[in-house]
């Protein structure tokens, strides 16, 4: 069952494509630097991966290509951002900026093409926090985009490290969109078998960026931040409870939080990727329709490729929720409404 259309666009907040020239440039920098990548899972899941990667490239490569999945999804506009591979944390500050800035120009030069149903999301290299300041104003400034996706997890460094309260602030000023992005978990060697690095690290990975972010005090610092966490949100949403009664029960968990880290949970802003409309509807209760959005995770397999059929088998929403949830909120955040 489709949702009933809403007056407004249909925008998909979660999906990704791949920068071409910027896989080439640094093929050659992880040889110059030594750089050996570590194969993780079991071998059936990297056969998986490899076959499904080649039924993906021409989705990542081409939007021609995209566009039809996204008229066949009933999907207007997506909020396209780089994948999770390609933040290229791990690099030093100087290739981290140089490659940066060619993901950004070459996403910006082909979203171009389809003005009307790209809404490109940049990326910046957090591994320097001058360096990211500098790429989220040249994004925003120059290029004209809205918003940026990050990963949860910076070569070391937790989102909410005292360091990157600099971008943080530059991110508020500016009143740029961030959707936050996992990739994976850090403790792959107990994530080896069934996919566990995807269907359970993800959700793990969004809970502790959650946490970081609430905790280490950046949402009071700066409480007008737009950030939209994919995945749901993963498990903090559902089990806030654990996080507020610790709260009241123990002051080093209070420590610099004047209200309950519940309180903050509610400040983000969730898509629809959980698969299952009672997911969904528990959001929706919990945190409002005004917070959450449409995410597909285009064009994995993790996806969802019926975004307004999820949407239209949860029970008992109104048309008003459904047009929010189905672009009004993305379209209010990005600027469009």
């Amino acid at each position: 069952m489709r949702a009933q259309r809403s007056d407004g666009p249909v925008i998909d907040i979660h999906c990704h494509r791949e920068c071409g020239p910027a896989t080439e440039i640094m093929k050659a920098e992880e040889e110059k630097a030594g750089r050996v990548r570590l194969q993780y899972g079991s071998e059936l899941t990297r056969d998986v991966n490899r076959r499904q990667l080649e039924f993906l490239r021409p989705k990542m490569d081409f939007l021609e290509e995209r566009l039809k999945d996204m008229d066949a999804m009933g999907v207007d506009i997506q909020a396209v951002a780089v994948s999770v591979y390609q933040y290229y944390y791990w690099a030093d500050a100087e290739v981290g900026a140089r490659i940066t800035r060619v993901i950004n120009e070459e996403l910006a030069e082909d979203t171009a093409r389809f003005p009307d149903r790209f809404a490109p999301l940049g990326t910046v290299p957090l591994q320097d926090t001058e360096a990211a300041i500098a790429e989220l104003n040249y994004c925003v400034n120059e290029l004209g985009f809205k918003g940026l996706e990050i990963g949860t997890y910076v070569d070391g460094k937790e989102l909410g490290d005292p360091s990157l309260d600099p971008f943080w602030a530059e991110v508020e000023r500016l009143g740029a969109v961030i959707v936050i992005h996992t990739n994976g978990h850090n403790n792959k060697d107990r994530l080896q078998t069934h996919n566990f690095l995807n269907i359970l690290g993800h959700a793990f990975e969004a809970t502790l960026a959650e946490a970081q972010l609430i905790f280490n005090g950046v949402l009071e610092r700066y409480p007008d931040l737009k950030i939209v966490v994919v995945h749901g949100g993963g498990y903090l949403p559902a089990y806030f409870g654990r996080i507020d009664h610790a709260y009241r029960a123990r002051e080093d968990v209070r420590e610099g939080l004047p209200k309950t880290p519940g309180d903050y949970l509610k400040k983000f802003y969730f898509d629809t990727m959980v698969f299952e409309p009672e997911q969904v509807k528990f959001l929706i209760d919990k945190y409002g329709a005004d917070h959450i959005m449409l995410g597909t995770d285009y064009p994995y397999d993790m996806g969802e490729d019926d975004p307004l059929g999820l949407i239209g088998r949860v029970d008992g929403l109104s048309q008003d929720q459904i047009n929010l949830i189905s672009g009004g909120n993305a379209a209010r955040l990005l600027g469009f409404a």
